[in-house]
């Protein structure tokens, strides 16, 4: 639904310059004669920062626009204007993040949490984190890591309760904030008790936030299984369009969406699929009176999909395919999918087999091409944040030899000192013996430590030594099971299933017998079975051609299972590892996939994959219950011994982030050898 997406990941409007707030109404000549004065420099610069300002979100002007940001941010630097550079990263970060361009977004947010607590004025250093993370909340909301998202945005929450627990407007936003990121969870009872937490001063809160609100109670109330709940919100969205103050444009707008959740819940929960027709007309009329192509495409949608459950595939088809021809021509590809769904539907039940056919195919080739642009989507972000971590990183190393030179400096500057005042041959004599003495002393410290270091290296040699061979030892058994299993009793069911074929073919009323038929269907479940357990022990094509296709199939058939969705996703890994690394690393990502499905009681689980040179980073990461990682019951002790034995086999690290009712993130780091 756009209208909760479109304000739940607005940013906040908590402007650091009143100016700015009027950047629609300004003068642009009177503020290039402000820039160009011999005015002080910081009201030149919040000069440049209303004109940038305004030239970024009202004439439309990006590249000017960032050009007098640029401008502004190099005066505040050279004048310290610790504010100017704030606003200057707060409306990049919102104009980058407004193009999508989510790796300069995240580093003028980054940059803002970095410079914030410079700032002597706590009021401005309050508002600026608080904006910062609550707008880093909106991008990984915007790219469904909502996990990240709620982490931003509950530390705006603790800022904002803390320090303006008055300003209910944006206590109310960020509230509404977190509830869709537990909404987008699967959480709607933390949702719920978020926006409850507006109720003492939610009648303080603006016309707009309210109706949000009461969309957003809908939506949670629904997920929540609490359809009468939700219903009594339609009553309210509905009170609110005639009492609140709107504009004329926002009760359209809400009144279209009003019209919308009606015809779904009427359509859904009372199965009064006339009423429901009646409200969806009434949206199409409401998106025509605002002119938008996509409201207009969706509510022909919503009619026509209507009068298909109403078993009435004539009319249905006479919405669906104008709606059809109006998502192709507005790009709707998601829209699109479910109309060609619906179109499949109507003309199959209208008896039109070919057509059906038709848009069945073209279902089936919108789903790829929208799931490649999701990939593509989720790539692009995840690449950004990879960037946006190596340029930290890049900042931290500089800010630390900064601090390394700055240290050296000091310490040239005592041992001047000292030297001076040990002029005397004396003394030196003496300071020359009392650190001969203490060379010695710490030289032979050193060599007692290398000793034990040594000792400490040769025992732990003799474990991974112990380890190997009884690894080794393991999978030779594997094997030969496995070959035994395949070869012999694989080869026996063969022989006792072509038996079987020929006792049939040559006694046909055998097959009237339920006993030959169950011994029949046995001998094949069992053959089966046989074959699967070889397969697990010693997968084929892990042998054949690698481990990322072996653990693909694994995946694959631990989804056929629709217990567990399973998927893998790798990067960098074109060259195949050493064997036994193969085969270690295999039994490690199958042990852990075997404790997610005995334990987490999860719906998804992602295998990955990422390779740099030579590390290697394997995470394994559910949606599943999470445990406790210090008192975890016997259970999940032993198979995570058993996976941290292999990883210490690869001379690898470990690392388990678990969350309850969250969900469990295993990551590992190896030093490979193709």
């Amino acid at each position: 639904m756009r209208y909760l997406r479109v304000f739940a990941t607005v940013p906040l409007l908590l402007i650091l310059f009143p100016a700015v707030l009027t950047a629609q109404k300004v003068n642009e000549d009177s503020l290039l004669k402000i820039i160009s004065s011999g005015m002080p420099d910081t009201i030149r610069i919040d000069a440049m920062l209303v004109l940038a300002n305004y030239q970024v979100k009202h004439k439309m002007k990006g590249p000017e626009g960032l050009k007098t940001l640029e401008d502004a941010r190099a005066l505040s630097i050279s004048n310290n204007y610790l504010p100017g550079q704030i606003q200057v990263l707060l409306t990049s970060g919102n104009y980058y993040r407004s193009k999508n361009e989510w790796g300069k977004s995240l580093t003028a947010y980054n940059e803002m949490l970095a410079l914030a607590p410079q700032l002597k004025n706590d009021s401005l250093k309050n508002r600026s984190l608080m904006m910062a993370y609550n707008n880093l909340g909106g991008i990984y909301n915007y790219n469904g890591d909502f996990n990240n998202s709620l982490g931003n945005r509950l530390k705006a929450l603790e800022i904002a309760e803390r320090t303006t627990p008055g300003n209910f407007e944006n206590l109310g936003i960020i509230y509404l904030n977190i509830a869709s990121d537990y909404r987008q969870l699967k959480i709607p009872a933390r949702a719920l008790e978020y926006l409850g937490r507006t109720s003492p001063f939610f009648e303080k809160l603006s016309s707009r936030l309210k109706m949000e609100y009461y969309y957003e109670y809908h939506e949670n109330y629904l997920a929540a299984d609490s359809a009468k709940s939700a219903k009594q919100l339609l009553v309210k969205l509905e009170d609110g369009l005639r009492e609140f103050d709107l504009s004329d444009f926002q009760k359209k707008d809400y009144s279209l969406m009003l019209s919308r959740l009606s015809g779904n819940y009427a359509a859904t929960y009372d199965k009064n699929y006339a009423a429901a027709i009646g409200y969806h007309q009434a949206a199409l009329a409401t998106a025509k009176e605002l002119g938008s192509g996509n409201e207009i495409t969706e509510s022909m949608y919503n009619i026509g999909k209507t009068y298909l459950e109403d078993k009435n595939p004539t009319q249905a088809i006479s919405y669906l395919q104008p709606a059809y021809d109006s998502s192709v021509s507005g790009n709707l590809k998601n829209l699109q999918l479910k109309i060609v769904q619906s179109l499949a539907d109507a003309y199959l039940a209208a008896g039109n087999t070919a057509e059906a056919n038709v848009y069945l195919k073209k279902a089936v080739g919108l789903k790829t091409e929208i799931y490649d642009t999701e990939k593509s989507k989720e790539i692009n972000f995840l690449e950004a944040r990879y960037q946006n971590q190596l340029r930290e990183k890049e900042i931290t190393e500089l800010q630390l030899a900064g601090a390394e030179k700055e240290l050296t400096i000091v310490k040239r500057n005592r041992m001047l000192f000292v030297g001076g005042i040990a002029a005397a041959c004396l003394l030196l004599v003496l300071t020359l013996l009392y650190r001969s003495t203490r060379q010695k002393k710490i030289i032979a410290e050193k060599e007692q430590l290398l000793q034990g270091e040594q000792i400490r290296f040769l025992e732990r040699q003799q474990q991974v030594v112990s380890l190997q061979s009884m690894i080794n030892g393991q999978e030779t058994e594997r094997t030969r099971i496995a070959k035994d299993l395949h070869d012999g009793l694989g080869g026996l069911f063969s022989t006792i299933r072509m038996n079987f074929s020929t006792l049939q073919h040559e006694n046909q009323e055998l097959k009237n017998y339920p006993l030959f038929n169950t011994s029949y269907d046995m001998v094949n479940t069992a053959a089966e079975e046989v074959r699967r357990i070889a397969h697990n022990m010693m997968p084929e094509v892990l042998i054949r051609i690698g481990l990322v296709p072996a653990v693909q199939e694994l995946c694959n058939s631990i989804s056929a299972g629709k217990l567990l969705t399973a998927t893998m996703q790798s990067y960098g890994m074109d060259t195949r590892l050493n064997p036994s690394s193969e085969i270690m690393l295999y039994r490690i990502i199958q042990e852990l996939l075997n404790n997610i499905i005995k334990h987490a009681q999860a719906t998804e689980a992602i295998v990955q994959f990422n390779r740099e040179g030579n590390h290697l980073n394997v995470t394994v990461e559910d949606n599943g219950r999470g445990f406790d990682t210090v008192n975890s019951g016997s259970k999940t002790q032993m198979g995570l011994e058993s996976v941290k034995s292999r990883v210490n086999y690869l001379n690898g690290t470990l690392s388990i982030d678990s969350e309850k009712e969250i969900g469990t993130t295993v990551m590992m780091v190896f030093l490979v050898n193709e």
